[in-house]
């Protein structure tokens, strides 16, 4: 099996499977004018049958890529040198994968925010995961070329992108998606003058 053979195996993600049944899509179908806007800022062409999934593992990745091009077979047990694969849920937001004709996987990974803001914190664990999946130098498979991008409504001012390194970036940026979202209320637990409050004795509704 490929690799695209192994992400797909490799989700069992109930949300995916929900939405494509509510909405009688089972396989997530990128829309033109977002595939134009990745090549726009990734300099590749993305087919339209590409691989896309929600929330996915991190974890599941490098398992696909270890499978498909490592020394990695079923039931067998490996060291799991720098903990490259723990225990957490850490995911990327959107996965987008293809093999190209050259045979090496594009994978895409967004990572998205919307209604909260990015935290560095969270941002160079990201990072820091990035390179133990596939080498300090993004080399450690030969035939998978990772990209990374963000999605947000505005640009993150305060966003420590340094970490990031050069093969994750493109023009010596981290690609940027705008997303627009409608204006939402928050709700919130208060106190009785309306301040936020961690006992949440009262709750309010308000504009954001």
């Amino acid at each position: 099996m490929n690799m695209i053979d192994y992400l797909k195996q490799l989700n069992r993600k109930e949300r995916y499977f929900l939405v494509g049944l509510a909405l009688g899509k089972p396989a997530f179908k990128l829309d033109k004018s977002f595939r134009a806007k990745l090549h726009a800022e990734f300099h590749i062409d993305i087919p339209e049958n590409a691989f896309v999934a929600m929330d996915y593992h991190l974890n599941w990745i490098y398992a696909a890529a270890e499978l498909a091009f490592g020394k990695a077979v079923n039931d067998q047990i490996y060291k799991n040198d720098d903990n490259v694969i723990d225990g957490t849920q850490e995911d990327v937001d959107l996965l987008i994968a293809y093999e190209d004709t050259s045979g090496v996987t594009q994978l895409i990974m967004l990572e998205a925010k919307g209604v909260t803001s990015y935290s560095n914190e969270q941002f160079k664990h990201k990072i820091a995961r990035f390179k133990k999946m596939f080498g300090d130098n993004g080399d450690k498979f030969k035939q998978v070329k990772p990209w990374f991008g963000l999605v947000s409504p505005r640009k993150s001012r305060n966003l420590c992108v340094d970490c990031c390194p050069s093969w994750l970036t493109v023009d010596g940026k981290v690609p940027w998606f705008q997303m627009e979202i409608p204006e939402r209320l928050v709700l919130f637990g208060c106190d009785e003058h309306g301040k936020s409050n961690s006992e949440r004795k009262y709750w309010t509704v308000k504009n954001e």
